[in-house]
Order: structure tokens, then C-alpha cells, then sequence
């Protein structure tokens, strides 16, 4: 029963307002009147829904609504501006890649297909070899099949089965240049910075979307070498530690899952609880032992069967059904709690989180079990990002993307400190505000942080991608370029380079810690 403007006169003023570069005294005195109507018209609306929830809500109505749509408006607004404000890249090296792309999507198919010998001389992937080199690495049993009874060969299948196989992680890198027509994650403005639209609350719990082709860090992770900082400042690449086990732990509130992560690694905790490895393991001495209780947790949290579980883990079914029962023994409290959140989920139709997002199922709507299990542990970890990204935004601190449970910002050197605890310290306040529901407890989740002043530091497995890449640059490239060395010169970027660059940034961290 609200007033507004019709359809076409809307038009007419949306035209008036594009199509013109100056106004006339009158199509200004229009075009006030529109937006005031407008305004008022949104005003209007407002009281009417102030109305609809004191009716519907008397006790919790307006007062906590407003809240949350307070809460949820300033972490749109505040995605925009890291929107706005995009990664700083290389570009210059970013350029150089760009020019050489097809000559190195030719070289890495020289150099890796000898090894692998799944694709043919024209480029092109032959199925039979790809099965064979599936079969090479016993990994038929847990290759997923499609309906027409082929192993997949998408992205997201060749890079789970990557982590924990050699030949698989080497054809991952292949197929994702073989595959681009150029090069994924960096569509760079004149300005040097890559940027991408993020989606706020684009999945169901939550988090941010952004686009798979703009976004760097939807890029190979060897490519984020390609992330440079401007002259007089530093980068840094922040996210939560063990963030979504450490919701799971404090939220239930199981004693033993609090004690796990605690210990600062929970999946070789885990390990240890249930006898797999002695008192004193790491993930160094016993990185197979821990990987296994790290997929079987995050299986059991997120309540995915034995029967796929131990497919993916290329396991005897009875095997993975055992660490299922040993994990659901351990931590039983957690399974306790989470039960009911979901069994009164399915009842009213939705689940929410503590700061009313919540997720609608519809009546007879087909609905995926894991999702209800999901939503507590992966839309709370969304809920304390945005906490994070509205209170370093209006810290007055540079923030330029949003990766999952984490934020990368740029800070001025000469104020690095100040602002590096500042940020830190804003982050650990968001996660204090998600897993503490009284004033008896005092959680947080610890973060951690790579410092980033000629590129991102990779492990050493993506390093040696990176390595490789840069190497066929540099082989028969004329001219100098930023990062990459030419014919007869000293290279600026080269194998190992990065190790002095770490132990540096060792040294930083713990300057920083002591502080």
C-alpha cells in the first residue's frame, strides 16, 4: 500500500539522468524529486516493516533485527571497498608471462608429458592414457566415475586426488595452462592491481564467491608469486588457524576437541588420541598418519559416509568405517551437541547462525543432510571474516581480498609494526565475538600471517612450479623485464630464491611475537 513511482517513469528518469553529460535547471529540479520520492518511498517501507515485526517478534523484533542488517550492510559496504581497492601485482612480470603463455604451456608439456604421457603430440588428452597413468598410481579404486562410466576429469576430482600424489599434482599444473587460453586469476587494471567481484553471502553459508577466472588466489597457488607490493610498503597474507575445527570446538564446547586445538595441530592431536602415533609426533615424522585423521575429522564434522570417505582416501571401507567410529568415540560431546541444532533445523525449516543469517529450506524441498552439518562450522567462520573485514576497514587499513578464512592487506612500511599488530589484534577480537557465547570463557582463534614484499613465499613443492615456469622465460627471452632475468644476465628470479626471503621473514615473526 506504498506510494512509488511507476515502471516507465522510473525509466524515463534513469534515461534522463545516463544520456546527459549536463543538466538543464528543470531536469535537475526532476531529478531531486525523483530520488526524494524514492527515499521516501524507502522510508515509508521501513516503518511499515517496524510494524510487521513487533507484531510478529515482541520480544526480539526490531531491536536485533536492525542489528544484524546493521551488521550485514557494513560488510557489503566494506566488500566493496576491497573491491575497489584490488591486489597489487607484478605487472610487469605478469606481462612477461602473459606473452611467453604459449610457449610455456609447449615446454610444460615437453617436459612434464614425458613423465606422464597422457597427452598426445597435437596437445590434446588422450582418456586411455590418462587411465593408465590413474592406474599407474593404484588410484582406480577411489577415482570418481561419470554416468557414462569415465573417470572424471574436472577440476575439482584432479585436485583433491593432487594433494597426496605426485603425478596427479604434476598433471594438475598441466592441465590448468593446457586448458587457459591465457592466464587465470589476473585481469589487471592500468593501475597494477588485479580485481575481482566477491560475492558476499554467494554460498549458502555465507562466505564470499568470487569469480574462479579473476580471482589470484583461484589461480594456480604457484601463480601468487606474481603478488608485489608497491615501493614503501608491505603486503600481508593473515587467516585463521585451524579456523573451522577451532568453531566446531568451542561452539560444542567438547573438552577433548578444545584440548586438540589447543595443542596448535589438531589433526595430529587427533592421531594421537586414538593411538596412531606416539606421544611427541609432528607432522613432519608422521605426515601420512596425520593426513588421514585430518580428511577422517573434517569427514565426520561435515558428515560424510565411511563408504565415500574411505573411496576418496583409496582405503578399505572397513578401515575408513573404524577411524569414523574412533573419532565419533573421542570427540562425542561435539556429536552430541550438533544433533539437535540439526534435527530442530529440519523441523523449522532453517538453520541461523548467532547473528541471524540463516539458511531456508523449503517445505518438500530435497535437501543434502551434509549441508545442515556444514552450516554451523562454515557460516560462523563467515560471520567472524566480516567481523574481521569491518573493523580493519574502519581501522583505516588497506585491504585487498577476502580468501575464505583470510584477508591479505598492505601496510606502510614505516608504520608496518603499528598496524601489523593492529590488524592481528582486530582479527583475534572477531573470532573472541563467534566463539564465546559467555563472559565465562575467553576463545580465540589464533591467526597466522605471511609476510609478502617480492611475492608470496610457497612451499616448496609450488616454489619448484614456479621454478619451472620462470625457467622457460627466462630460456631464449630477450630484453629486460622486472623478475625475470634475461640471456647473459643475473637472474632476478631463480630457483631457491625465496630461502633467504624466509629466513628473513622468520626473523620478523618472532621480532614481532616478542613484541
Amino acid at each position: 500500500g506504498i506510494e512509488t513511482i511507476s515502471e516507465d517513469l522510473k525509466k524515463y528518469f534513469i534515461n534522463m539522468i545516463l544520456d546527459n553529460k549536463n543538466y538543464s535547471d528543470d531536469q535537475w529540479s526532476q531529478i531531486i524529486g525523483y530520488c526524494q520520492k524514492d527515499v521516501e518511498a524507502l522510508e515509508n517501507l521501513f516503518f511499515k516493516q517496524l510494524e510487521q515485526m513487533e507484531k510478529e517478534r515482541p520480544l526480539t523484533g526490531p531491536r536485533s533485527i536492525i542489528s544484524q542488517a546493521l551488521f550485514s550492510g557494513a560488510s557489503m559496504a566494506c566488500t566493496a571497498k576491497v573491491e575497489f581497492n584490488g591486489m597489487h601485482v607484478n605487472n610487469e612480470l605478469l606481462t612477461k608471462l602473459q606473452d611467453n603463455f604459449p610457449r610455456i604451456k609447449r615446454q610444460m608439456i615437453k617436459q612434464l608429458n614425458n613423465k606422464l604421457g597422457v597427452y598426445d603430440e597435437n596437445q590434446t588428452l588422450k582418456y586411455e592414457k590418462f587411465y593408465a597413468m590413474v592406474e599407474r598410481n593404484e588410484l582406480l579404486g577411489a577415482w570418481p566415475i561419470t554416468a557414462t562410466g569415465k573417470l572424471k576429469t574436472d577440476d575439482k576430482t584432479v585436485f583433491h586426488f593432487a594433494q597426496s600424489c605426485e603425478d596427479i599434482n604434476d598433471f594438475y599444473l598441466l592441465s590448468e595452462f593446457v586448458n587457459s587460453q591465457k592466464l587465470k586469476g589476473f585481469i589487471v587494471g592500468p593501475d597494477n592491481k588485479a580485481r575481482t567481484p566477491y560475492f558476499m553471502y554467494g554460498l549458502k553459508t555465507g562466505r564470499t564467491n568470487p569469480s574462479t577466472s579473476r580471482h589470484p588466489f583461484n589461480a594456480p597457488k604457484c601463480m601468487r608469486n606474481l603478488i608485489k607490493p608497491p615501493s614503501g610498503k608491505v603486503s600481508v597474507n593473515f587467516d585463521y588457524k585451524n579456523q573451522e575445527i577451532a568453531i566446531a570446538a568451542y561452539l560444542s564446547g567438547d573438552p577433548q576437541l578444545i584440548a586438540a586445538v589447543e595443542t596448535g595441530d589438531p589433526y595430529i592431536a587427533t592421531a594421537r588420541l586414538v593411538g596412531a602415533v606416539p606421544v611427541g609426533a609432528t607432522k613432519k615424522s608422521h605426515s601420512k598418519e596425520r593426513n588421514l585423521y585430518k580428511v577422517t575429522l573434517l569427514a565426520c564434522l561435515y558428515r560424510q559416509g565411511a563408504v565415500n570417505m574411505s573411496k576418496r582416501m583409496n582405503i578399505n571401507i572397513d578401515v575408513g568405517t573404524e577411524y569414523q567410529v574412533k573419532i565419533k568415540n573421542i570427540y562425542n560431546e561435539y556429536f552430541r551437541w550438533i544433533k539437535p541444532i540439526v534435527d530442530r533445523a529440519l523441523l523449522q525449516g532453517f538453520l541461523e547462525t548467532k547473528h541471524g543469517f540463516r539458511y531456508y529450506v523449503n517445505p518438500g524441498e530435497h535437501y543434502n543432510p551434509r549441508t545442515f552439518y556444514n552450516f554451523p562450522i562454515q557460516s560462523h567462520g563467515s560471520e567472524m571474516l566480516r567481523h574481521a573485514l569491518i573493523g580493519i576497514t574502519k581501522a583505516g587499513i588497506e585491504l585487498n581480498a577476502l580468501i575464505h578464512d583470510g584477508i591479505v592487506v598492505t601496510l606502510d612500511r614505516k608504520k608496518f609494526r603499528k598496524q601489523f599488530l593492529k590488524v592481528k589484534k582486530i582479527m583475534e577480537e572477531a573470532s573472541r565475538k563467534i566463539l564465546n557465547d559467555t563472559k565465562k570463557t575467553n576463545y580465540i582463534c589464533p591467526v597466522d600471517w605471511q609476510v609478502i614484499r617480492t611475492g608470496m613465499t610457497q612451499d616448496d613443492d609450488e616454489q619448484s612450479k614456479w621454478d619451472r615456469i620462470i625457467n622457460i622465460i627466462n630460456t631464449g627471452t630477450q630484453g629486460k623485464s622486472t623478475g625475470v632475468h634475461t640471456q647473459g644476465e643475473t637472474p632476478i628470479v631463480t630457483p631457491g630464491n625465496n630461502s633467504a626471503l624466509r629466513v628473513s621473514l622468520n626473523n620478523l615473526n618472532k621480532y614481532i611475537y616478542t613484541v
